[in-house]
């Protein structure tokens, strides 16, 4: 196979010039000479001092270990602006995608904000660090149908409680194998329809507490997945160690989920599996284990429809009415 038909741009012939401190130039000018096709980022670290904006079309294949990591405060590391995709019309490229590497918000900026896209992969990347979120979806009215797949999301840094590792704002887009570990909130969906979310796992509790005798940090107010929007879909999705659960807000099913709080390592009691606020909802094939002295299966509207769940270590009192 050609290298040709697996990049066209490589950011290594785009080096810093003279006087920059910064890899925002030699990105810039990258990216303007990748329009439409496929610019190649090679392994290192990248050190960003302002939002590094992509509205060409230009797709991004990262090496593994090619790390961008903010340096300066700023809404996001990256972010991604197909709108020009709606002016392609019968030309259009569907096959837009940003492919590998790791996203290092450094405490200092969100991650990865993509909007505007019509049919756009994700996959194979790491979202670290990101001060509000770890990616984030908004839909402007055009955005549908990400495929997101390996996403991983870590934050290490302290300071950060109160954020969300992935938030949707949009529809037909389905989510898989994606992890979360210490955002605040690992998933949720804001609004939008018709969104799959499969074999993703969030859990918390390895940052400390904020001061001794709390909660670990992003445990404190913690939800695992909170969705609202129309009709999503949850299938083999585990919640591990939140203080909630699953919050339910719009339209949703629960299957082949589980939940699991880590009592032992982390301490964290007096927690609900399903919180349900709003929608209907449909809970089956379910996995729920007690595990701390507090912990409450359900609490919520009513009018779920329960079908064939396991409450491992629940008692009678405990089972959802």
């Amino acid at each position: 196979m050609s290298i040709m038909n697996v990049f066209d741009v490589s950011l290594v012939d785009f080096p810093r010039l003279a006087g920059e401190k910064s890899d925002n130039g030699r990105f810039n000018r990258a990216v303007a000479a990748a329009a439409d096709r496929v610019l190649f980022v090679p392994a290192g670290v990248y050190e960003l001092d302002e939002t590094l904006k992509i509205s060409n079309l230009c797709s991004l294949l990262m090496h593994k270990s090619a790390v961008i990591r903010a340096v300066a405060e700023m809404d996001y590391v990256l972010v991604y602006d197909a709108k020009n995709h709606w002016l392609k019309d019968k030309d259009t490229d569907f096959n837009l995608f940003i492919c590998g590497g790791d996203l290092d918000g450094n405490g200092l900026a969100s991650c990865l904000m993509l909007t505007e896209f019509h049919h756009f992969t994700l996959r194979d990347i790491t979202l670290r660090n990101g001060r509000k979120y770890g990616l984030r979806v908004q839909d402007y009215g055009h955005g549908y149908e990400l495929i997101a797949n390996n996403v991983y999301g870590r934050c290490y840094l302290p300071g950060l409680a109160g954020n969300v590792g992935i938030s949707i704002n949009g529809g037909d887009s389905h989510y898989t194998d994606c992890i979360m570990v210490d955002y605040t909130i690992g998933m949720e969906v804001t609004s939008g329809g018709s969104n799959r979310l499969t074999r993703c796992h969030v859990w918390g509790g390895p940052l400390p507490p904020r001061k001794e005798g709390e909660d670990r940090e992003m445990l404190v107010d913690s939800i695992n997945f909170k969705i609202a929007g129309a009709d999503t879909l949850l299938r083999d999705c585990y919640a591990d160690t939140g203080k909630t659960g699953f919050l339910i807000e719009g339209n949703a099913r629960l299957l082949g989920s589980a939940y699991y709080n880590n009592f032992k390592a982390f301490k964290l009691d007096d927690v609900t599996v399903i919180r349900h606020r709003k929608g209907k909802l449909l809970v089956a094939d379910c996995y729920f284990t007690k595990t701390s002295p507090k912990a409450t299966v359900y609490d919520g509207v009513g009018g779920v429809i329960w079908r064939d769940n396991i409450y491992n270590a629940f008692e009678e009192a405990d089972m959802p009415k």
